[in-house]
C-alpha cells in the first residue's frame, strides 16, 4: 500500500473521501501533529549567548535573594 498526503482545496472533498472510505477503497488516517516545529526550535538563537548568560545570572541572583533569611 502507498500513503499519500493531499491538500483539500474544497471542503466538499472530505465527504467524497469519506464515501471512498466507506467503500473500502481508501483509509483515512489521522495526521500526526509532529509537523509543527517545537517552540524551542523556533526561539533558538533569538537572543545572543551573552544576553542569555546575563539573564541567567540575573535570575540566579534573584533566587538567592529570595531564599536568604530576613
Amino acid at each position: 500500500m502507498e500513503t499519500v498526503v493531499i491538500e483539500l482545496t474544497n471542503p466538499k472533498a472530505i465527504s467524497l473521501l469519506q464515501e471512498l472510505e466507506s467503500l473500502h477503497l481508501i483509509k483515512l488516517l489521522k495526521r500526526a501533529q509532529t509537523d509543527k516545529p517545537k517552540l524551542s526550535s523556533l526561539l533558538r538563537g533569538s537572543i545572543s549567548p551573552e544576553a542569555a548568560e546575563a539573564f541567567n545570572e540575573s535570575i540566579r541572583k534573584d533566587r538567592e535573594e529570595w531564599e536568604r533569611p530576613i
